[in-house]
């Protein structure tokens, strides 16, 4: 926001950085937008030099992104004082919540359209949940290097009419068994579910069974996971999808990266309202908006794909994405057909290797 008096007192582009929670690359684009201009430029090494007084407004800057505000708005609100900025930022709110609304009320009209219509799942309906095909299963699950406790959790079961549930959730607060509780619930659920009616359908099974796994959410405090489920069924994987967890599919050399994390920062992102760079510079890039957490929303996505004899399904908590390089991943996943438990043993090392700063938890499914 607008200063009444200048520090010239100058800063390094790594000093602020540090000062400010910003990487030096973020800072570089803010100053090439004009919002966050160095205050002198080494006119023979090129070396920025910020004002003291600049930390405050690299953090708001930081923040507004964060919240999706676009770079023009952004310098408005930055050149206010405090009382008008506020009156800006509520103003630029009321018109995105009219925003969402519109928008939530075409996505029912257009599910409605669509809900009339034939499809492809309802056409090819069975009396029983049909067998995946044979399929090898790996699962793993390593503490990492920094974190004192393991709060992943994985799970691989077989399930009544052949079809194959594989699933990780990524814990976090105190609670270092609640991941693996709350999978145990919802596989014994959905077991109950295939067994009081066999010919349910695939995903509406999956849905029917989540509330077991809610049951388990702290009503409040910080404990919370995600859930990452999928059954292989019929030549269709089907998923229920919460949090950062991520499910890749393999089909020779293509990857699917089938779901989308569920934070805030990621959902900018694919609104086209914040760069990928921004994202990994943001402090709150890790931020969840949607988990088994008190007070957050715990509706999962429910997604199905085709799946093929050899293609790989992998499901993995950020211990391993969010560490191993995308093309290394890529990499080792799109190999010549291994054994999955190799393979498995292969990305926890990759992960080790690049620090492993989270616990590590995956499941392989070669089909």
């Amino acid at each position: 926001m607008a200063q009444g008096r200048r520090d010239e007192t100058l800063l390094s582009i790594g000093e602020l950085a540090a000062a400010s929670g910003l990487s030096p690359k973020a800072l570089r684009m803010y100053a090439d937008s004009e919002l966050l201009p160095p205050r002198r430029v080494d006119p023979f090494t090129g070396y920025r030099s910020y004002g003291t007084d600049q930390v405050e407004r690299a953090r708001l800057i930081a923040a507004l992104r964060g919240l999706g505000m676009g770079l023009a708005r952004i310098r408005v609100v930055c050149d206010l004082d405090a009382a008008a900025a506020v009156s800006e930022l509520r103003s630029w709110w009321r018109q995105e919540e009219a925003d969402i609304l519109s928008r939530g009320a075409a996505v029912y009209s257009l599910a409605r359209d669509l809900g009339e219509l034939p499809t492809e799942d309802t056409t090819m309906t069975t009396s029983t949940i049909p067998s995946a095909g044979p399929a090898q299963v790996a699962t793993a699950v390593h503490r990492g290097l920094v974190r004192a406790a393991q709060q992943d959790a994985t799970l691989h079961r077989e399930l009544p009419g052949g079809a194959i549930l594989i699933a990780v959730a990524d814990g976090f607060g105190t609670d270092d068994e609640l991941s693996a509780r709350i999978l145990s619930a919802f596989a014994a659920a959905l077991e109950r579910d295939l067994e009081a009616d066999p010919s349910a359908d695939p995903l509406r099974a999956l849905e029917t069974a989540w509330p077991a796994a809610e049951a388990l959410v702290p009503q409040e405090g910080p404990d919370g996971s995600t859930l990452t489920a999928a059954l292989l069924a019929g030549g269709r994987l089907h998923i229920a999808h919460l949090g950062d967890t991520r499910v890749v599919l393999v089909h020779g050399d293509r990857i699917d990266p089938v779901t989308q994390d569920h934070t805030r920062l990621r959902s900018l992102v694919a609104a086209g309202r914040l760069s990928p760079e921004e994202v990994a510079a943001h402090p709150d890039r890790a931020v969840l908006n949607r988990a088994l957490a008190a007070e957050a929303p715990t509706t999962p996505d429910l997604l199905v794909r085709r799946i093929e004899a050899g293609d790989l399904v992998l499901i993995a908590s950020d211990g391993l994405h969010a560490v191993v390089e995308p093309s290394a991943l890529a990499e080792a996943l799109t190999r010549p057909a291994t054994d999955a438990a190799a393979l498995a043993e292969h990305l926890v090392t990759m992960a080790l290797e690049a620090g492993a700063p989270d616990n590590i938890a995956l499941v392989l499914a070669q089909v």
